[in-house]
């Protein structure tokens, strides 16, 4: 007995050892916190078949990205997430849900109350295809921000949202994101709350345009990826780990070359990039 409490004190020991050794930039080089599968079974009751895409989703839709006490562990967002879900069913528009794990396990970490979305989809990173055939969406949950070393699921999402749109249509297309039901990293949790407390009625337009300085480049625009043209940016990240999911297609890049973009806070222009035919409004509210 006391040699096998020996050999359990050496392994615990080194592994401690090994820990100290890593730094806090190497833990979030991660694109994708990946859970080790266990069994499947239906913990969720979507309007039609899980993981089947819609012919089309109009009425500006509500993507509901990662909602779960796996990266979102205090559920910061699950009261703003709660309360769009109600309303957007209230108006009769599609809520969309997309999970990492559709396991006994990830059904337990979902946290948003109502367990019956339209559609019910299985997500690794935050890609998608689907259809949007209406000129704007909604996109929460989490994480938010696209930069080296944290790659945020939502803005995927929201990447891949407008690249989906323009796939069908050049009409402009508008992303609505209220900060309530998405959540940050660790790191950027101070910058969530400072947007949430961010009152135009109290706060000068030159105030909030000074917080709003450079917020595109820290958390939309990377240089890391594959882009259109050699002096384009990208806009967020592409999903990569393409056999974490075979069905998914990834399409054109979204680019600064191929997209203008313009950023609102509580409907105060706070930034616009980009040079491209293809007009994009994200909109942040508290």
């Amino acid at each position: 007995m006391a040699l096998v409490l020996f050999f359990i004190f050496c392994f615990f020991d080194h592994a401690a050892a090994e820990l100290r050794d890593i730094g806090v930039d190497e833990i979030r080089q991660s694109q994708i916190k990946v859970r080790q599968p266990v069994p499947s079974i239906s913990g969720l009751l979507p309007a039609h078949e899980k993981n089947k895409l819609p012919a089309a989703l109009a009425d500006n839709p509500l993507i509901v990205v990662h909602a779960s006490r796996f990266f979102d562990e205090t559920a910061a967002a699950a009261y703003g997430i709660d309360s769009l879900v109600a309303e957007f069913k209230a108006k009769k528009r599609p809520v969309v849900y997309l999970l990492d794990d559709q396991s006994a396990r990830g059904y337990d970490d979902w946290y948003p109350g109502d367990k019956s979305p339209d559609y019910e989809l299985f997500s690794a990173g935050g890609e998608h295809n689907l259809p949007l055939a209406s000129d704007e969406t909604t996109v929460v949950g989490g994480f938010f921000g696209s930069y080296d070393g944290s790659r945020g699921c939502q803005t995927l999402a929201v990447r891949d949202a407008i690249r989906m749109h323009f796939e069908a249509s050049e009409r402009p297309f508008t992303v609505h994101m209220p900060l309530r039901a998405i959540f940050f990293y660790d790191l950027d949790s101070e910058m969530r709350e400072e947007l949430l407390a961010l009152d135009p009625e109290t706060v000068s337009k030159a105030g909030i345009l000074k917080i709003f300085y450079h917020f595109a480049e820290n958390f939309f625009l990377t240089d890391t990826f594959p882009v259109s043209t050699e002096d384009a940016v990208g806009f967020g990240h592409p999903f990569t780990e393409q056999e974490a999911d075979p069905a998914y297609r990834m399409g054109e890049p979204v680019d600064t070359a191929r997209y203008a973009f313009e950023l609102f806070f509580e409907g105060i222009k706070v930034s616009e990039f980009g040079s491209g035919p293809r007009k994009v409004s994200l909109r942040l509210y508290r």
